[in-house]
């Protein structure tokens, strides 16, 4: 070991901005706080029918690389699945369809 192969305050420095602007230009946009669709809010917003998404949950689909994926449900009561809205996002990612419309963020509910 000589005295070239011991990082300096500078080339720590370089490395600290280097690794900062990289960190910036890969980082995706903020998540906007997860909503739960139903099966016809996902048939809605993904201008697919009832049937078919209904079909992605149980039996799933292939996705570009040939590998077999379900669309991820949770059930807050039995019988009646609810799709996080980022899973159906990455769900959309991986089978190819457009997922802009997804990334909107959910309409404002009243509550009463």
């Amino acid at each position: 070991m000589n005295a070239n192969d011991i990082a300096t305050k500078g080339d720590l420095e370089a490395l600290l901005l280097k690794m900062q602007q990289l960190l910036q230009t890969t980082l995706p946009a903020p998540a906007l706080p997860d909503d739960y669709l139903t099966i016809d809010e996902v048939a809605e917003l993904t201008r697919f029918n009832r049937k078919t998404v209904a079909k992605w949950i149980s039996e799933g689909k292939y996705d570009q690389r040939g590998k077999l994926i379900h669309l991820f449900t949770l059930e807050f009561a039995p019988g009646k699945p609810h799709i996080p809205r980022s899973a159906l996002i990455a769900f959309g990612q991986a089978i190819g369809f457009d997922t802009k419309q997804l990334t909107q963020p959910p309409p404002l509910r009243l509550a009463s």
